[in-house]
């Protein structure tokens, strides 16, 4: 169930209890130093459950939040009440559209793409201060290009980085990088440009509402779908009974081991309560009968 934290965990993988008010306020409160948040989807979370390094990459972010219906309907199921769906794409979408001051900075994808992603950000708000981009991303940087890029960042001092390169890869990247940034809250958002320009269609929010966006990529481009998405999703659909069969039964043993404050003369729990209830109301009776109403 979820913990004192507002944490769950899937296949030892967290789960954070957060909504979009609490990611913001995690960033205004984090800007000032380097830090990093991980959205995950369904395929992220199986993938971290056996890649150590992506596993330890999510555990220590600021935040991990799930982006997908499957995970916030497992969060809600196991006790979190503020977990909300946030893809990376309404994430970005949302908060460059914020008019708050943060300084933005778009790293990944292609220079094509990301002067697109300006440009329509800055139609949406004018006075939107875009930082700084990177080069294109190649799959792999080598040592001189990370380091080009690092420096790109912190000369620019932004905020907000927004890192686009794929789930798995962008999170690791993130770890890897923590300390050699001096500020900023980098956020993990894998296609996220490509939907926000309007080059990846984002499906209607009914069906993204019913948890149908998997079928819906499926359609568009069942080869590369077929490849990795759809076994993970086996693997969740798999393995969710289980998860949720473990803590329900943690839970319980939990609660069994926890002291009742009523608990007195070998009575507990619930029959503690009852056994107090009824000494008063019986004590009422007494004092009812020993002093009987006046007659009108």
């Amino acid at each position: 169930m979820a913990g004192d934290g507002g944490t769950v965990q899937f296949m030892g993988v967290r789960i954070d209890d957060v909504g979009y008010g609490d990611l913001c306020r995690s960033i205004e409160e984090n800007k000032g130093k380097p830090g990093y948040i991980c959205v995950n989807d369904v395929g992220n979370v199986v993938g971290a459950a056996k890649d150590p390094e992506l596993f330890e990459a999510i555990e220590r972010s600021l935040l991990t939040v799930a982006d997908g219906m499957p995970l916030a309907w497992y969060a809600r199921l196991l006790g979190c009440r503020k977990v909300e769906r946030i893809t990376g794409f309404d994430l970005m979408e949302r908060l460059l559209a914020r008019r708050n001051g943060w300084r933005h900075f778009l790293l990944g994808d292609t220079e094509e793409t990301i002067a697109r992603v300006i440009a329509k950000a800055r139609k949406t708000d004018p006075a939107l201060t875009i930082a700084g981009h990177s080069p294109p991303f190649t799959g792999q940087f080598t040592d001189g290009e990370n380091a080009s890029i690092l420096e790109r960042i912190n000369r620019a001092r932004p905020d907000v980085i927004w890192v686009s390169f794929g789930g798995g890869k962008q999170e690791k990247w993130m770890l890897e990088n923590l300390s050699r940034l001096d500020r900023g809250v980098m956020i993990g958002v894998g296609a996220a440009f490509r939907f926000y320009i309007g080059q990846i269609y984002v499906p209607p929010r009914i069906i993204q509402t019913l948890g149908l966006q998997w079928f819906f990529r499926m359609l568009s481009d069942p080869v590369r779908w077929f490849k990795r998405p759809f076994r993970r999703k086996i693997a969740f659909a798999l393995h969710a009974p289980l998860e949720i069969t473990k803590a329900l039964r943690n839970a319980t043993v939990n609660a069994k081991h926890v002291p009742n404050p009523r608990k007195k003369g070998g009575r507990s729990g619930g029959n503690a309560a009852d056994a107090l209830t009824q000494d008063l109301t019986r004590d009422a009776m007494d004092r009812q009968a020993k002093n009987p109403a006046p007659e009108a």
